[in-house]
């Protein structure tokens, strides 16, 4: 045998699968790197093109990066950190708190409240632990320690030691002489010693995040920029800027530059279509979150117990409201019925009709005392709460417990689609009156539990009187050869009009 037939038949294959295309190919050589098997020059050179996923994720969170000192959240955390002087206010954060953290600065700005010609807001963001404390420590940036309440109290209370086991704090001595904020820092500067101190989680949070918003000023700015760059101006400004120069302007100017690139004379500020929402809405939420929340047994005691009174006040306040435009509904849903569950108790001149200045100004003592002292439960401070709740009592009490249930509409229960949602639909917002006055004693368990049986009784009564209006329709209503016909061409009732099966059960309580 010749040496040539002896070299060719000892040649080995090899099975493999392109990086590139997932191909299978054989291949002459023994190629231990996966990222290095191709079928083919076209796949090398195409994969050499193609930035690998750790070079994108870098990519993304540089840019994320870039974004988030632009954004209106990542402004607030540098103010604040330039405030205490310190980036160490942000030192308890891990992933997770810092996208709660953001949802708290979104939540804040939910509120409107912030008056534009004013430059003031009706409400702030409050530090539980003061932003710097008298002892030497500071508050920290993070939702235990932050509220969103109104800025009168909250401007009252200052830097004063309110409380000692609720909100977080990071006491002195933890207070690196690396991580303050110099006078001369820059914003970019400031941001990049909050990157460098929280690590991989804020990293983390770069990479899970959506696009950061970008403020109004950086907006704006980059609006303008982009204008001038594609030529869409419909009057050019006199020179010529660069991104960064336009982000270095007041938001003013940008303001005059963007109108007189779309051709006006002035500008007008934007002013929000929303009313601000009342406070006693704010407070029902954040005390919510607090009850849940707080480090502290005595701090989620106190929140549990203010939310209580502000619920029983706010079903008061939102029966005298508009059902539908009112800024209490939240605490009195009536898509189903009408409802007056609460009245007031003139407890002055109890013989008799008091004059109306004396009732409003006995509802604004009772408003304002419970409103007052929600900022102080959340702030850590003691409550009066036996004080609080007399003076709730001694004004309100139940005027009924079961509401008038409207005669169910089409839409709604096409919507919710049988009998058993419907009625479970009605009984939830049901709930949210009936366990406030529960826990409040103003009436009983089985009480609560007879008015879950009436709510059915009067949904049925109001279907009979649908069933009435509905046959009472002049279409069904003629006269024939003489002779009168009261259900012409009538072929039954709509489903909403159909009386629910009677093994259907109330809710027993919401969830």
């Amino acid at each position: 045998m010749s040496s040539s037939n002896t070299k060719k038949s000892s040649t080995r294959n090899y099975s493999y699968t392109c990086y590139a295309c997932n191909s299978a190919y054989v291949g002459r050589r023994e190629q231990a790197d996966k990222t290095k098997r191709f079928c083919k020059d076209s796949c090398r050179k195409a994969k050499s093109r193609q930035p690998d996923k750790a070079t994108k994720r870098q990519s993304r969170i540089e840019d994320q990066f870039t974004r988030f000192c632009k954004s209106s959240f990542g402004q607030w955390i540098i103010r604040e950190c330039i405030k205490a002087n310190t980036v160490c206010i942000m030192m308890p954060h891990t992933t997770a708190s810092l996208f709660e953290l953001e949802q708290f600065h979104n939540r804040y700005y939910k509120c409107y409240g912030f008056n534009p010609d004013e430059q003031k807001s009706v409400y702030h963001r409050c530090h539980i632990q003061a932003r710097i404390g008298v002892d030497g420590s500071v508050g920290a940036l993070h939702p235990l320690n932050l509220f969103i309440g109104l800025s009168r109290p909250n401007q009252t209370a200052g830097n004063k030691l309110i409380s000692t086991d609720a909100g977080l704090s990071i006491p002195a001595h933890k207070l690196q002489k690396k991580w303050q904020v110099a006078v001369g820092d820059t914003k970019q500067q400031v941001a990049k010693k909050v990157r460098a101190l929280l690590g991989t989680e804020f990293i983390e949070y770069l990479a899970q995040s959506a696009a950061l918003k970008l403020d109004t000023l950086h907006t704006l700015a980059r609006q303008i920029y982009n204008r001038q760059q594609k030529d869409t101006a419909v009057q050019q400004l006199e020179d010529r800027y660069t991104l960064g120069q336009l982000e270095q302007l007041p938001l003013e100017q940008l303001e005059l530059m963007d109108a007189h690139q779309r051709g006006k004379d002035s500008f007008t500020r934007f002013a929000s279509d929303k009313h601000t929402r009342a406070s006693l809405c704010v407070y029902a939420d954040e005390l919510e979150r607090m009850a849940a929340v707080s480090p502290s047994q005595r701090h989620r005691d106190n929140c549990t117990f203010m939310l209580g009174l502000v619920r029983v006040l706010g079903i008061y306040i939102a029966q005298q409201e508009c059902p539908v435009d009112g800024g209490h509904k939240a605490f009195l849903p009536q898509k189903g019925f009408e409802w007056q569950p609460l009245t007031y108790m003139n407890w002055q001149q109890p013989w008799g009709k008091p004059c109306q200045q004396l009732i409003d100004a006995d509802h604004r003592l009772l408003i304002e005392s419970i409103t007052d002292h929600c900022y102080h439960a959340l702030s850590g401070a003691e409550i009066p709460k036996g004080l609080l709740r007399a003076r709730l009592l001694k004004r309100l009490d139940v005027a009924t417990l079961v509401p008038t249930v409207l005669v169910p509409d089409e839409q709604r229960f096409k919507k919710l689609g049988t009998w058993s949602d419907y009625i479970a639909a009605l009984c939830v917002d049901a709930e949210l009156v009936w366990q406030p006055l529960l826990a409040l004693g103003l009436c009983t368990a089985e009480q609560v539990e007879a008015a879950r049986t009436g709510l059915l009784d009067c949904l049925h009564a109001a279907i009979e009187k649908g069933r009435r209006d509905y046959l009472a329709q002049p279409r069904f209503k003629r006269v024939y050869r003489g002779r009168y016909y009261g259900q012409w061409g009538f072929k039954g009732y709509p489903a909403h009009l159909e009386f629910p099966p009677v093994a259907i059960e109330p809710v027993a309580q919401a969830a």
